[in-house]
């Protein structure tokens, strides 16, 4: 009995000491040593009015493409040529089907594969009417230190401080060696004609892109238990699909409904779905996103993220009851849009409800319908794919080496304070369609903004800060300096 007591003792610890080892190992935070960026000075009054002017430009993309007034988006297309003419000097500017622009910047050494840079035109509706908004959604109003308006963030906020920093290059008399592409889709928010336009194009012409950067992640503050500036760069996008479920019955009058309804069955339906979740764990990406972010993180936390073959199932549950982190980690479930009935006392004869996945990369388009098959189970219920739009999960780009090492590089020297961590990115972006060109995509805006804005995008009161919009600027001439280097 002695020796099974000193025995287990041994183990216990050993396994303290290995835990506290991994942890203090951990803790130490990666030292920055990439020398500060010398910046270029910006006028942050200046490019704050040409991010209002931008937003003026009603650029709302309508699910009924009918009701979207296309062509103002050629009047917005007209004014950022005058605006920024050294810019449209430098490069070769095509229009792809129609609205969407592809701007090539030729580099004098064609062995290097192109760098394409994208941001879309298109922001969705928002009515000035709806109550909430402190100044009208489409005035680009600058007041108390912030630009107001829809697209201040998504995306005007990447587009006009790219072409700020670019058009600066341009005017300095750069000439890049590799070759760049700007590539500026007009219906992201609606369904990324445009950019899988320009991604096809790329295709037939033979061009494999060294990497894409588009929208996704930026640098934050205010993340839950994470102090100072987090750089998050979006190395992987959730797919994309949205089912149709079409209940049909009988219908008739109210007074004698029979037993199965048409939206009594939907209701059924959608209550199976809820109650049937998909797998939902860490990946390869979480993993290496809380590895990044731990050192910042208080002891308990960073103990149980350096020994997660211990405390794996305890993160997983906290992570859960975060509901970015917990969408990060599995393909969700979100009925949107229910449609049924005509009369408060008529049965309707059929009932349709639209049924939107995030799909994580360990599911499909094919598995994910057919899990709503199975668990539904129901043959008087039609399921179909609405519109045939739908996108399979991103690959995941490499972390740690290739073109991450360079946007990480370009942090350390412009953030110096932030720690570099990848994500997964929960929405979608035009930069989906470019998985047929590159495996290395990167979502990630140079701009800092506090993770409780993040509910301003698509909402009320979306707005960005004069001051990090103008430090923006001067990172995307950076950035896109370096990118042609």
């Amino acid at each position: 009995m002695k020796k099974i007591l000193l025995g287990v003792l041994g183990l216990l610890v050993l396994v303290v000491g290995t835990v506290l080892m991994r942890t203090l190992s951990l803790g130490k935070q990666v030292q920055n040593d990439v020398p500060l960026a010398d910046l270029i000075e910006v006028d942050a009054g200046q490019a704050a009015a040409n991010l209002s002017t931008a937003i003026r430009f009603k650029t709302v993309t309508m699910q009924n493409r009918e009701d979207t007034d296309w062509p103002l988006f050629l009047e917005f297309q007209a004014w950022l040529k005058t605006t920024y003419p050294n810019f449209y000097g430098a490069v070769k500017s095509e229009q792809v089907v129609e609205y969407a622009q592809m701007n090539v910047w030729q580099g004098s050494d064609a062995s290097l594969a192109p760098i394409v840079f994208l941001a879309h035109q298109d922001v969705v509706p928002a009515k000035a009417s709806d109550a909430g908004w402190d100044y009208p959604p489409f005035d680009g109003t600058i007041a108390d230190g912030f630009v107001y308006g829809r697209g201040a963030i998504d995306d005007k906020g990447s587009l006009i401080a790219l072409l700020e920093g670019a058009d600066r290059l341009a005017a300095s008399g750069y000439k890049p060696k590799r070759t760049l592409i700007f590539a500026f889709g007009h219906d992201e928010e609606v369904a990324g004609r445009g950019a899988d336009a320009i991604s096809k194009l790329l295709e037939t012409r033979g061009i494999k892109p060294y990497a894409v950067i588009d929208e996704g992640g930026a640098i934050l503050t205010g993340m839950s238990g994470i102090p100072g500036q987090l750089a998050s760069i979006g190395v992987a996008e959730k797919g994309y699909l949205t089912l149709k479920l079409t209940a049909k019955a009988r219908g008739g009058h109210s007074s004698t409904p029979p037993e199965y309804t048409a939206i009594g069955a939907l209701a059924k339906a959608i209550t199976k779905l809820e109650a049937s979740p998909f797998e939902n764990g860490r990946d390869v990406v979480m993993n290496k996103m809380l590895k990044a972010t731990a050192p910042r993180m208080p002891f308990k936390q960073r103990m149980a993220i350096a020994n997660l073959w211990l405390f794996g199932p305890m993160v997983e549950k906290n992570l859960r009851e975060n509901e970015l982190t917990h969408a990060m980690m599995g393909t969700t479930i979100a009925p949107t849009i229910i449609d049924a009935g005509f009369k408060e006392n008529a049965l309707p004869r059929e009932a349709t409800a639209y049924i939107n996945f995030r799909l994580h990369s360990r599911d499909s388009i094919k598995s994910v319908t057919e899990h709503v098959r199975k668990v539904i189970d129901d043959e008087n219920i039609d399921i179909s794919m609405n519109d045939n739009i739908g996108a399979e999960p991103s690959p995941v780009s490499q972390i740690g080496t290739g073109p991450y090492l360079w946007l990480e590089e370009v942090v350390n020297a412009t953030f110096p304070e932030a720690l570099v961590a990848p994500n997964t990115v929960v929405g979608g972006t035009d930069s989906r369609f470019f998985a047929r060109n590159t495996d290395d995509i990167y979502r990630f805006a140079p701009y800092v903004f506090d993770a409780s804005d993040i509910a301003r995008i698509h909402g009320l009161n979306e707005r960005m800060n004069v001051e990090a919009f103008a430090k923006a600027v001067q990172v995307y001439y950076l950035m896109v300096e370096k990118a042609g280097g």
